[in-house]
């Protein structure tokens, strides 16, 4: 909305008449002393101003062919004046010419005659000239009228992230488990071990606690304590350290202790200073991890798609979804499924278009509400901790992490109860898509992924990336491997020393498959493409689906690669420390393969999707659809046996673990494989005898109109653990998570921009490694100073963030960074404006000329179909009339004349007349039903 404080917006907006000029046209003729002192200070020379100037108005089509070929629709100079103009007045002219050209382009992206060619081209213009507007009204000159792009505002925020003080919690509260405090927790027994390990950066302990027989909160939570506290504190010299009664001193000032969370009882861990706390149970069974995409409902059709397209870009229909993540608790036995947390994304572009649908709709049929946006699992491993990660690609915002382009790879870090900690986005300005995942020995997570388009300021034509990234979610490193041509990464494995291996497709001399090898820090150290033209492959075949599909290092040091050649699934294995030396090769058969796991005997399993037999023994027969399949290679890759995973229907396996011998396959089905389908295509984790091939057990699960997405496994390893029953979760459970905002936002070091204090020079600022929210706000403190505005870190639910409050006066502006590079974005702030009127004399005149306008324009704004071109163009058209406003504001006219005749001191309320001083009421009843809020404040009525 227009901020109304000095300027006066027609009422003609609201009630379709020419209200204010009926209503000045009955003011006293009379001027008092009050309208000449007001009139005194509307001192701009007389403008024409553009919408009544005289000119010969072009065919429409040419005007908006002429607008799609502009490089900007940013016009200083054609006002139709001869000479300067002022600056609010070329301001004010200069922004009604870009809008009314925006106005043409919208009013011809809502005809239904207007093919679907032609609305992505006036779309593309549309977008630009909505930037081009945005970055001028930044910083345009402004002397009496201050006119923003969207609101006007007198201080900004950030989004809220994690503060530094958040991660030293002294107590950290488990999960509410029992309802009562003395009540029996389901699932244990009393007979169970736990390992309790303690540490701080120049001390560890590890102790076994036997729970003796314990089943009650506070009964294991005894034990718990009173194996920490015989931990004694010692000196330098080894000696323990007693207090006055002679007892021991205890090294650990950590406690176990019941306290309720919500209306039930758990165990929470109390500590006094830094101590790391880890939990464990040593001996506990293993369990399988699940992550799967979910489609929004009605999206897909039933088949299910081959593999691998990720998200889509940001607000295409239907595009929305989440993750949802899950366990096995018994992998050896039935397979039942416990359910824990999702993960979804915000489309905060088309959640703003269904706001401003919803606010034009006079019928009010159309709601806003927060739309979802694309999300996928690619991949996920577990560690020795029990934590898992999962990479894929988000096509929106989680939390904090705005998406910079169309999409990007997200990483997301889950306890073993299946509670998110963390996501981390690579923060690309283009197009990242995260495809695999891998441990590295040191405990940290390689993700790889393709990067298009701008990324640390540079720009990729689609280059394989990889990065790592510690336990605590900060990035260590991000190396992207440049090559001609398109590349696309679909997997990555960590040999013992460190090496990383990528591998994917490259479309360089023709599409092939690619391994790169690189050093532990990311370095690139050979290279080797596959075109699966020798003697043994498939011959010339299908080249366009050619690539490396996974990887993984055996327990003797070889690299076994899948690779699609030539449309066959080929299982290849490579000499130890590279990619040179072939040591064998099978090839499969026709088939689309999508993942590999090896066992700790080097036997291999393969799994993917197949309408034809493949080679090798066949173990059952073939459905008549799309089939999923597994297939058993020996170590010497000299043959294998093949299990079709087939229902009649489509099918697809999408992941595989090998557990205790036996073969564990995520996929998708759109029959019914472990029982009738309940979705539109349901996920299922199926239980494979690693020795016969035979199916044993088949979970199948689903959600009515829902579409599954890739389903990926992991096994747990002493995954199956009472640390869920007692409310905690195995692992270290003190906080772990990085503040530091490249972690906690999409920021990435060396994105910047700056700061304008007062028209003077701007102050540049640099996201610098490990800067938080605190240091942020150092710097912007020290560039506004305290006699401009105050800069604080506010708190909320959500986390601390930046604010400027500007103080009366004063004015500063935002100011975007380079391309690809600007920090305004990931902060969620704007490039814009933001000023304090300075304080009111008492004795000054009610009337001034100019003020402060808010266009309400979004970037958001769109007009690739007719609907969003309806909504776009009302909110141009009233962008129009409040610029014109604006302008108005810098003349003197008699509706100011009566505003300003309103003596303070009289005690009257607006006029010299009892009939003056009704219009001025019921003109301030319109001012409030336009503005939404009273006008009282401004005009002091």
């Amino acid at each position: 909305m227009a901020d109304l404080a000095n300027g006066l917006i027609g009422l003609g907006m609201l009630t379709g008449t020419n209200a204010v000029a009926d209503f000045a046209a009955s003011a006293a003729t009379v001027e008092t002393r009050a309208q000449r002192k007001a009139r005194a200070q509307f001192v701009t020379p007389a403008t024409t101003p553009p919408w009544k100037a005289a000119a010969k108005t072009p065919p429409v089509q040419s005007q908006v062919a002429a607008i799609k070929a502009m490089t900007t629709i940013i016009d200083r100079n054609g006002t139709g004046t001869s000479g300067p103009l002022p600056e609010d007045v070329q301001t004010s002219f200069t922004t009604y010419k870009a809008l009314d050209r925006l106005r043409l382009l919208a009013e011809t992206a809502a005809k239904t005659t207007t093919g679907s060619t032609e609305r992505t081209a006036l779309q593309t213009a549309f977008a630009r000239g909505l930037g081009d507007l945005q970055a001028y009204l930044g910083s345009a000159p402004s002397r009496l009228v201050d006119l923003s792009f969207g609101a006007t505002a007198r201080q900004a925020q950030s989004i809220a992230v994690a503060p530094p003080s958040s991660l030293t919690a002294t107590t950290i509260t488990g999960k509410g488990v029992v309802d009562t405090r003395t009540s029996v927790i389901p699932g244990v027994t009393g007979a169970e071990t736990l390992r309790i390990d303690l540490s701080t950066a120049t001390a560890a302990d590890s102790l076994i606690v036997d729970l003796g027989g314990e089943t009650t909160l506070d009964g294991i939570a005894d034990r718990i304590n009173t194996a920490i506290a015989a931990v004694p504190r010692r000196d330098a010299a080894g000696a323990v350290i007693v207090a006055a009664d002679g007892a021991p001193v205890p090294r650990w000032e950590v406690r176990i202790v019941p306290a309720k969370t919500g209306d039930r009882w758990g165990l929470s861990i109390e500590r006094g200073g830094f101590e790391t706390v880890a939990i464990d149970q040593p001996g506990a069974g293993d369990a399988l991890m699940i992550a799967r995409g979910i489609g929004d409902a009605g999206v897909s059709g039933a088949g299910v798609s081959s593999a691998g397209a990720g998200p889509g870009a940001s607000g295409a229909a239907g595009a929305g979804g989440s993750l949802a993540f899950g366990r096995i608790d018994d992998p050896s036995g039935a397979m039942t499924r416990r359910s824990f947390a999702t993960l979804g994304a915000v489309d905060r572009p088309a959640t703003e278009r269904l706001k401003i649908a919803a606010d034009t709709d006079k019928t009010g049929k159309t709601k806003a509400t927060s739309l979802s946006a694309a999300i996928d699992a690619a991949a996920m491993v577990t560690d020795a901790q029990g934590f898992g990660y999962v990479v894929g690609t988000v096509a929106g915002d989680i939390g904090a992490n705005r998406i910079r382009g169309a999409t990007d790879l997200a990483l997301t870090k889950l306890d073993s109860e299946g509670a998110i900690l963390w996501t981390r986005t690579l923060g690309a300005a283009g197009d990242a898509r995260g495809a695999a995942v891998a441990l590295a020995p040191d405990g940290s997570i390689l993700v790889a992924g393709t990067v298009t388009g701008g990324f640390d300021g540079a720009t990729s034509d689609g280059d394989l990336l990889v990065a790592r990234f510690d336990a605590q979610g900060d990035e260590q490193f991000s190396s992207l491997i440049r090559a001609p041509g398109l590349q696309r990464a679909s997997a990555v494995a960590v040999a013992a020393d460190g090496a990383i291996f990528v591998g994917g497709r490259t479309d360089a001399a023709g599409s092939a498959a690619t391994i790169v090898h690189l050093d532990s820090s990311g370095r690139t150290v050979g290279q080797r493409r596959f075109d699966g033209v020798d003697s043994n492959s498939a011959g010339s075949g299908d080249r366009g689906s050619d690539g490396v599909r996974s990887l993984a290092v055996a327990a003797d040091g070889t690299l076994l690669a899948l690779t699609s050649e030539a449309g066959h699934a080929v299982v290849r294995r490579l000499g130890a420390g590279g990619v040179t030396t072939d040591l064998g090769r099978l090839d499969l058969g026709r088939g689309d393969a999508r993942a590999l796991a090896v066992a700790d005997d080097g036997a291999i399993a393969v799994v993917g999707a197949t309408d034809t037999a493949l080679g090798g023994t066949q173990v059952n027969a073939r459905g008549t659809g799309r089939d999923g399949f597994v297939a058993r290679v020996d170590a010497a890759l000299s043959g294998a046996g093949v299990t079709y995973l087939a229902t009649g229907s489509e099918d697809q396996a999408d992941s595989v673990a090998w557990l205790g011998g036996d073969i564990h396959v995520g996929g998708r089905t759109a029959g019914a494989m472990g029982g009738a389908r309940t979705g539109t295509v349901d996920a299922f984790v199926a239980r494979v005898d690693g020795a016969t091939g035979a199916i044993d057990t088949v979970a199948q699960f689903g959600t009515a109109g829902i579409t599954a997405k890739a389903v990926q496994v992991a096994v747990a390893k002493g995954g199956d653990s009472i640390l869920g029953a007692l409310g905690l979760h195995r692992g270290t459970v003190t906080p772990t998570d990085s503040a530091a905002l490249e972690a906690q936002t999409s920021l990435r070091a060396g994105d910047m921009f700056a700061i304008r204090v007062n028209g003077g020079a701007p102050g540049r600022i640099v996201i610098a490694e490990g800067d938080t929210i605190t240091t942020l706000a150092d710097r912007v403190r020290h560039i506004v100073g305290s006699r401009v505005g105050s800069v604080t870190t506010p708190s909320s639910s959500a986390g601390r963030s930046l604010r400027i409050d500007m103080k009366p006066g004063n004015m500063i502006e935002l100011v975007a960074g380079p391309g690809g590079r600007d920090a305004l974005p990931g902060l969620g702030l704007e490039a814009r404006r933001i000023a304090a009127p300075s304080a009111t004399d008492p004795g000054a005149p009610r009337v001034t000329p100019g003020g402060r306008f808010g266009l309400d324009l979004s970037r958001t704004l769109r007009i690739a179909d007719t609907r969003d071109a309806a909504a776009a163009l009302a909110r141009i058209t009233q962008a129009i009339s409040f610029t014109q406003s604006a302008y108005r504001s810098l003349y003197w006219d008699d509706t100011k004349a009566l505003l300003a005749d309103t003596p303070a001191r009289s005690g009257q309320k607006g006029g010299s007349t009892a009939i003056a001083r009704a219009q001025t009421a019921n003109y301030q009843a319109a001012l409030t039903r336009l503005s939404g809020t009273s006008a009282t404040s401004s005009y002091g009525f």
